[in-house]
C-alpha cells in the first residue's frame, strides 16, 4: 500500500478523482492540505503575489485557484543574478465532493489560504435506533 492509498483511505470530502490528479499535474505552487473533524484548510504557498494576481472560483463542485502575475516593464531577466521566486502564471483545480462547501479566501504573508467545511444531510448522520425490551 502506497502513501497515496494511505491519504486516499482517511481524507475526508474529496473523490478519488482528486488523489489520482497527484499523478499528472504540475506541483506549482506548491500546497498543504489540513483537515480536522469536518473542517479543512487549503494553504498555496504564492509568494510575490498579492489578491489582485489571484482568483478562487467554485463552480460544479470544482475549487478552481488561478495566479496571474503581470509582468513588471521595469524588471528583465538580466537584473537577476539568481531567480528562484517564480511569478509564472498557474491554475489549481480540485474536484469536490457534494457535501463540501468552501467557506473563502485568505492572503497574508505569501500564503493564500482557502477553507471549507464539510456540510452534511440530517438524513445523512447517523442516528441511533433504540432496542426495546421483551
Amino acid at each position: 500500500m502506497t502513501e497515496l492509498d494511505i491519504l486516499r483511505n482517511h481524507f475526508l470530502g474529496f473523490h478519488n478523482d482528486f488523489f489520482d490528479s497527484f499523478r499528472r499535474v504540475s506541483t506549482y505552487p506548491p500546497y498543504n492540505i489540513k483537515e480536522k473533524d469536518d473542517k479543512g484548510v487549503i494553504e498555496f504557498a504564492v509568494a510575490g503575489f498579492n489578491d489582485n494576481d489571484l482568483k478562487v472560483e467554485v463552480r460544479e463542485n470544482t475549487l478552481n485557484v488561478q495566479g496571474c502575475k503581470l509582468k513588471n516593464p521595469e524588471e528583465k531577466e538580466d537584473d537577476f543574478f539568481h531567480k528562484g521566486i517564480s511569478n509564472r502564471s498557474f491554475t489549481k483545480s480540485f474536484q469536490l465532493h457534494k457535501q463540501i462547501v468552501v467557506d473563502g479566501a485568505k492572503l497574508k504573508d505569501g500564503i493564500l489560504s482557502v477553507k471549507y467545511h464539510r456540510e452534511i444531510p440530517e438524513s445523512e448522520k447517523p442516528r441511533t435506533i433504540d432496542i426495546k425490551k421483551g
